[in-house]
């Protein structure tokens, strides 16, 4: 007796693809606070460290406060930027995956950053850890920036896009690299620079705020009732 095909249930498959786009909406939404956090930390928080290398910590509870909002942002962005791609309903290509192995290795670099953060405080690994820390961090940041500006213009390229699709995908990346000239330019602890970052900080917690926002709205009108 010839036997018939019987094609696997699909409500399960598309559980198991939306598992991870929620989470990545988790992501964006709690990126969104702690980037908006930096504007007060720039603004108001004290001094953590000294000025001079090799930056040793003089607060340590504050360094740890500080620091690890900033690597879970950087962090929390890269975990969400990873699903930017499929949230678009990009087609596979090397550009989606391009745009999908950088923000995995943003995110794996900002979770050893955060590690770094926690053991700096120790006195015996402090100056090794530091140094680690802002390596990592900053790689973190410049690989999160590449992997939206793909992502973005992967975005662009897409007809079935919408406008509102592309022009937040333009901000995450706009804003992102806007993040990096900030805190580059807040080295010279200039005027300009301080209110410079302190607004790019919080428009980029919008962003990601409104990203976060548009993400799950449309996942939500993909899910099956």
């Amino acid at each position: 007796m010839t036997q018939r095909l019987v094609p696997p249930p699909t409500t399960g498959s598309h559980t198991l693809r939306a598992g991870p786009s929620r989470l990545a909406d988790v992501a964006a939404y709690a990126a969104a606070p702690l980037w908006a956090l930096q504007s007060v930390i720039w603004l108001a928080a004290p001094k953590v460290q000294e000025q001079s290398a090799p930056f040793r910590i003089t607060n340590a509870v504050m360094f740890v406060l500080v620091w690890s909002s900033i690597a879970g942002a950087v962090a929390l962005s890269a975990a969400a930027a990873a699903r930017m791609p499929h949230m678009v309903n990009a087609p596979p290509s090397r550009a989606t995956r391009g745009a999908t192995v950088l923000a995995t290795s943003s995110l794996t670099m900002a979770t050893i950053g955060t590690i770094c953060v926690l053991l700096a405080p120790l006195p015996q690994v402090q100056e090794v850890a530091v140094a680690a820390m802002t390596n990592m961090l900053n790689g973190a940041a410049v690989l999160l920036a590449a992997s939206l500006v793909v992502s973005a213009v992967i975005c662009s390229g897409l007809e079935s896009a919408s406008f509102a699709t592309k022009a937040r995908a333009t901000s995450l990346a706009a804003g992102t690299i806007a993040v990096i000239v900030a805190i580059v330019a807040s080295g010279t602890h200039s005027v300009i620079g301080l209110y410079f970052g302190v607004c790019v900080a919080t428009l980029n917690g919008v962003a990601w705020f409104t990203w976060a926002r548009h993400s799950s709205t449309a996942r939500g009108r993909q899910d099956p009732a």
